[in-house]
């Protein structure tokens, strides 16, 4: 869809410009037409929209959302779908956000650090107390309001050293596009992979602690300046959340040792060993601020969806034809964010806008093409070190027999480097599922005979002696993950090196490739 351009109407609101381009769509800061009042409309991104359940599934989720009134959620006034595109008419919230704010000062004062995450955990709370979960807390959905507090929050009750207020924006949205994909076609990662829990990177039921370990994630953001696992590459980050040991915030000069262990806790591997709700984090850290006794954790607040009995899938499936590249943090200009305007003259981005109330029942709208947002094909290609991640559940007519092990994932690697050792293009393609993509810094081939076709021509090229795969690391679950070093004698010329990865689903029963990324070493 171009873009709407001022003065245009859709919706019902009349456009008055952009406020931010993510990869999750567009938002325009806009006037609703019927009540003449500010709002934000959020136009977000769609690929192949046809879907009836996943417009049930957006209409839900929009109408759970309108239904949390609590002042530290941006209001959502109305949803629905026009012209093939899906949209959310929130309130406009004069402002910046996290990213931004950090962005440009670096790090935040612990006691301000500790007030933004406090806040943000009551409104998970609010929302996990309906059976929602974000899955995509992050501080780009961190608003921080230029006006003043409402006497509803606890930052105008004074119950941290910082007195503004903030909003967690996007609700609902990520739930409706997890329902098909992780990557929109324009490359951003919908819940990103710096504030991602463990078990979300592995495809697996995501529920209330989930939010807690993206919410630890982010308090570590404010109080360092840097995500506790970011890496240099994306494999790396993923790695790092997936294997190593939070760090401990207390090594940033100024930072309070208490909060390491409120960090240590939040980034748990394991669900059960993180606060049972986020407003237990919060808490925690407003002790570890102050100097105070942390209270004793009240316990989950969540229902429904939000409960690890009743979490669903992160069920992501693969659409023909579409492919995504995950790109760095967008730049101050591109920021998705609902909040818009000047930033506050002190940098603080404390206060609000209007009140908290809100109508009882969002608005659901349907246009005429009636069009949902399905999916595009799960990648992240990260440069220069090249990983695609793919999560699946629903593989069309598959039959899978439940989670890969890593022995599995292991074994389809070494046949992988058996097969290009024999140059057996046919042993390859038995390994290799219809959809598999080969990604190199260089091309890409989509679907099973552009892969192979690929592969016949280098062993065309060069007499290929033997494909090692050195320091072969697997890990199994419902898309396995298989990473080495490749080295690749050729008779008469110097061996060619460098890093591979793999994905690996079932299909049939069977463990086969899914995704083959490559980056060769100069």
């Amino acid at each position: 869809m171009a873009e709407l351009e001022p003065g245009s109407e859709f919706a019902g609101c009349r456009i008055e410009g952009v406020l931010g381009r993510g990869g999750m769509g567009v938002i325009y800061r806009a006037t609703e037409v019927r009540l003449g009042r500010p709002v934000a409309l959020k136009l977000i991104a769609t690929e192949q929209a046809s879907d009836p359940d996943v417009r049930e599934r957006f209409e839900r989720e929009a109408r759970l959302t309108a239904s949390i009134d609590h002042p530290n959620v941006v209001p959502v006034y109305a949803a629905g779908e026009e012209d093939g595109h899906l949209y959310l008419v929130m309130r406009y919230v004069p402002g910046t956000d996290l990213q931004a704010l950090l962005r440009r000062e670096g790090r935040l004062a612990p006691d301000r650090a500790a007030g933004i995450v406090a806040q943000i955990a009551d409104a998970l709370d609010a929302a996990h107390q309906t059976g929602l979960v974000h899955r995509d807390v992050k501080p780009a959905n961190v608003l921080i309001a230029a006006a003043n507090p409402p006497a509803t929050s606890s930052a105008a009750n004074g119950a941290d050293g910082w007195r503004g207020h903030v909003y967690l924006s996007d609700f609902g949205i990520t739930r409706v596009q997890s329902a098909d994909t992780r990557i929109t076609d324009s490359g951003g990662w919908i819940g990103t992979v710096d504030f991602m829990a463990p078990e979300h990177l592995r495809g697996e039921p995501t529920d209330a602690r989930s939010d807690v370990y993206a919410l630890g994630c982010v308090l570590h953001s404010a109080l360092t300046g840097t995500p506790p696992f970011r890496r240099e590459t994306v494999p790396a980050t993923i790695t790092a959340h997936l294997h190593e040991a939070p760090p401990r915030p207390s090594e940033t000069p100024g930072v309070p040792e208490a909060f390491d262990s409120v960090i240590a806790r939040a980034l748990a591997k394991e669900p059960a060993g993180r606060y049972p709700s986020a407003g237990d984090l919060g808490r925690a850290a407003r002790a570890a601020a102050t100097g105070a006794v942390a209270s004793t954790a009240r316990g989950s607040v969540a229902t429904g969806a939000a409960t690890p009995e009743h979490a669903e899938p992160t069920r992501l499936a693969p659409a023909a034809g579409a492919t995504a590249v995950a790109t760095p943090p967008a730049p101050p200009t591109a920021v998705t964010r609902v909040a818009g305007g000047p930033d506050p003259g002190d940098g603080t981005g404390a206060g609000r806008g209007p009140g908290s109330g809100r109508p009882e029942a969002v608005r659901i709208q349907h246009g005429r093409r009636r069009k949902l947002a399905l999916a595009a094909t799960v990648l992240v290609l990260a440069l220069p070190t090249i990983l695609i991640v793919r999560w699946a559940a629903g593989w069309g007519s598959s039959t899978s027999t439940g989670p890969l092990s890593a022995g599995e994932v292991r074994d389809v690697a070494r046949s992988f480097a058996d097969a290009y050792t024999n140059e057996d293009d046919a042993a390859l393609r038995r390994i290799l599922t219809p959809a598999v993509r080969r990604v190199s810094p260089n091309d890409v081939q989509r679907g099973r005979p552009a892969v192979v076709g690929e592969y016949r021509r280098q062993f065309a090229a060069d007499d290929v002696q033997r494909y090692a795969l050195d320091g072969l690391q697997a890990t199994g679950g419902m898309v396995g993950r298989a990473a080495g070093r490749y080295t690749v004698t050729r008779k008469g010329a110097p061996p060619i090196t460098g890093k591979l990865v793999l994905g690996v689903v079932r299909r049939d029963g069977r463990a086969v490739i899914d995704q083959i990324d490559t980056e060769p070493r100069a």
